[in-house]
């Protein structure tokens, strides 16, 4: 593009926010997060069941994105319900507008920091975060945020991968551990998966469902847009992690494995659901 590294959502370097990003990249973003949400249908489906949410109900939808899961939890509480879908990324929250325009009952859109929501105490019956913890700065500050802008009694929800629960079969198990580990080290929270439950429980909240959701790719092609894993081999060829040779086997490796149908790769997704205190 302009001579810079580019790199996709997945691999923001540890002092990177998600939206610092965007600003370089809007383009690539949209287009990563269109393709990565066909592949989590099911698992945003279970998590929208999991709200158990009736019609009037206002919600919140923190890392909103393109909007889609706003658009699609609007749909459920209703004209008589709303629902907020609050970015940190101006690029995307106006994306997110954009897209909503067409609809009758509209989500509304708004510019939020996710350390600092811009909402008063006991606001929504209802908040989640989709993928969402694993970017951020401090992800407990903003959990504590959801909880404190959600009603007493109300529901607060956690949709996140774990990135040290990522699976790829190959050949050389040497490398692969070695590639794997460092697309976990890329990411910010990289274990956030399995922490989240903790989070529920520091935090008071009640009648904690936790749900581990597999995911399994059997295209290289797609798991190279979910996993970056083309992207992550060659970071770690060039910081001596593997040798540039390995890098270049594996990846062919992977590919001839994918062309005769052969390709598996799999992690785990975790929807964690509560209760805030009456």
């Amino acid at each position: 593009m302009d001579g810079k590294e580019t790199r996709t959502p997945a691999q923001i370097c540890p002092d990177t926010f998600w939206a610092d990003w965007i600003r370089d990249h809007t383009a690539t973003a949209v287009s990563y997060l269109q393709s990565a949400s066909i592949h989590f249908q099911d698992v945003k489906a279970r998590s929208y069941d999991a709200l158990g949410l009736k019609a009037g109900a206002v919600v919140l939808d923190v890392g909103c994105g393109l909007g889609q899961d706003a658009r699609e939890l609007m749909r459920l509480v209703g004209a008589q319900g709303q629902v907020v879908g609050a970015d940190y990324s101006e690029e995307m929250v106006a994306e997110a507008r954009r897209r909503a325009k067409d609809g009758s009952s509209l989500p509304k859109f708004v510019v939020s920091e996710a350390h600092h929501l811009g909402f008063s105490n006991n606001t929504f019956d209802a908040s989640r975060a989709d993928r969402v913890l694993q970017h951020l700065a401090d992800p407990r500050a903003a959990f504590e945020e959801m909880v404190r802008v959600t009603k007493a009694g109300g529901t607060v929800q956690i949709i996140d991968r774990d990135w040290g629960l990522v699976a790829v079969d190959a050949d050389d198990q040497a490398v692969t551990r070695k590639i794997l580990d460092h697309i976990c080290a890329k990411i910010r929270n990289g274990w956030i998966g399995r922490r989240v439950p903790v989070l529920f429980q520091d935090s008071g909240l009640q009648e904690v469902r936790v749900e581990a959701i597999p995911i399994t790719v059997r295209d290289f092609r797609v798991a190279d847009i979910l996993l970056d894993l083309t992207l992550v081999a060659g970071h770690a060829a060039d910081e001596r992690i593997v040798s540039s040779d390995d890098k270049k086997a594996w990846l062919l490796e992977l590919q001839e494995r994918s062309d005769a149908g052969r390709f598996f790769a799999a992690w785990v997704m975790f929807i964690v659901t509560g209760k805030k205190a009456v």
